[in-house]
């Protein structure tokens, strides 16, 4: 009897699982009216969010995480990028490395997930506009360049989803994350007139997504080549991702790291290449926990979702972020911070943990008009200010509505750039079919 039992619970189990594994994706027909393909046209920008951000902190938070980072860093393989960012100093120099790491993700997490037109998203927006202008008004950042990184930034997750996680994204899905970062791209004056369909028109985000892709795939083929500057800048990204990992380790974490690229970018930033074995032990892993999570595992509850940074301003009138991987900056060191399971390992390891005594990594909290190099903390708030009215007035409508490309946004007169950035613009406050 108590065999049978036992079969039963977990025959039980596994139905139990194969039934809420899918209930998530399966809901979006039903919460959003996107039913076929052309439906995905009238996608607003408001939709486009919610599905993002239910896919970065409930289905797939930890992949979607790491692709993010993994698409930044894949830019370095890039020379012109990575010769810009090693000039700074800024990623390339130990002492400014970490916080200009931390910086980077603080603005992109308060960029996507945030709710656009929101303040923290606008000021965040704002902020980045104006941390690259300076040097896209002295033609040092190429156009094709920042395209290619935006291009990243949303075909990264589609990729990394498919290859890590235990089901792929759905077409809705993947639309969305279209419509999302093509709105995003726009405010930020990168023009699309590289693509195919840029005077005419895209039929919605799906055909975006698939001409950005290709001209991507074609970019960063004929561009990520080797140079010492993507060796430099690889090896200092991936020192700040090993922080808290103990030395001995370094070595093995670096071929992982390896493992995780293709041939050409391992080429590129001139990183040996993973042996057999450590290729095959990550495939085994990928297997294993897509199995695991397929069959096993239930959906992570929203008591679980993954939270990033405080909702409300400190008594310093400050935001605390919530993850890290190297250095802990601004992170509020709480009880439960500092004691958790975690904290014991990182501290038994020699890693580094929450402290009021780490004041070079601000437990304080952070400030948006400060984030950026230390020179340049607390720069810029007019510009920002003037910059947050023309983006909340372009954050509007279906970005793919039939009206696209009719008209166009209001300049940003400030930046000599935007004059060639005008080709699908849009003013659309109205979704229409």
């Amino acid at each position: 009897m108590l065999l049978l039992a036992t079969i039963a619970a977990v025959f039980g189990y596994v139905v139990l699982v194969e039934k809420l594994r899918f209930r998530r994706r399966n809901s979006l027909s039903q919460k959003y009216p996107y039913q076929d393909r052309q439906s995905f046209a009238r996608m607003t920008l408001e939709d486009a969010f919610e599905i993002q951000l239910s896919l970065a902190e409930l289905e797939f938070p930890i992949i979607f995480s790491t692709s993010v980072f993994f698409a930044l860093f894949k830019t370095y393989g890039i020379p012109s990028i990575s010769k810009l960012l090693v000039a700074t100093g800024e990623l390339a120099d130990p002492a400014s490395s970490s916080k200009r790491a931390a910086d980077t993700g603080v603005l992109i997490t308060e960029i996507v997930l945030n709710k656009p037109r929101s303040d923290r998203n606008l000021d965040a927006i704002a902020r980045m506009n104006w941390l690259h202008d300076r040097y896209r008004k002295a033609g040092k950042i190429k156009d094709e360049d920042m395209l290619y990184t935006l291009s990243l930034f949303v075909l990264e997750p589609v990729r990394w989803t498919e290859r890590f996680e235990w089901r792929a994204l759905s077409d809705v899905e993947r639309c969305a994350l279209a419509v999302y970062w093509k709105s995003l791209g726009e405010v930020m004056d990168i023009p699309y007139e590289v693509l195919p369909s840029a005077e005419s028109g895209w039929q919605d985000g799906l055909h975006w997504l698939e001409e950005l892709e290709a001209w991507s795939k074609q970019y960063g083929n004929e561009n990520t080549v080797p140079d010492e500057h993507n060796r430099t800048l690889a090896l200092a990204t991936l020192r700040i991702g090993l922080t808290n990992v103990p030395r001995i380790l370094h070595s093995v974490g670096m071929k992982f790291v390896a493992a995780l690229l293709d041939q050409r970018l391992q080429q590129a930033m001139m990183l040996e290449e993973p042996t057999w074995v450590i290729q095959t032990a990550l495939d085994m892993v990928v297997i294993l926990r897509k199995f695991l999570i397929r069959h096993i595992f239930l959906p992570r509850p929203e008591s679980l979702r993954s939270h990033w940074f405080t909702s409300d301003v400190n008594a310093l009138g400050r935001y605390h972020f919530m993850q890290y991987i190297g250095h802990p900056w601004y992170i509020k060191p709480t009880l439960t911070r500092r004691w958790n399971f975690n904290s014991w390992v990182l501290w038994l390891t020699g890693g580094f943990v929450p402290s009021k005594y780490l004041t070079e990594y601000r437990p304080n909290g952070y400030q948006i008009s400060e984030l950026g190099p230390v020179s340049l903390e607390g720069k810029g708030i007019d510009e920002m200010q003037s910059d947050k009215q023309r983006i909340g007035t372009m954050l509007q409508g279906c970005p793919f509505s039939h009206l696209q490309g009719k008209t166009n946004a209001p300049s940003k007169s400030s930046s000599p750039v935007v004059s060639r950035n005008m080709t699908q613009r849009r003013d659309v406050l109205e979704c229409d079919p």
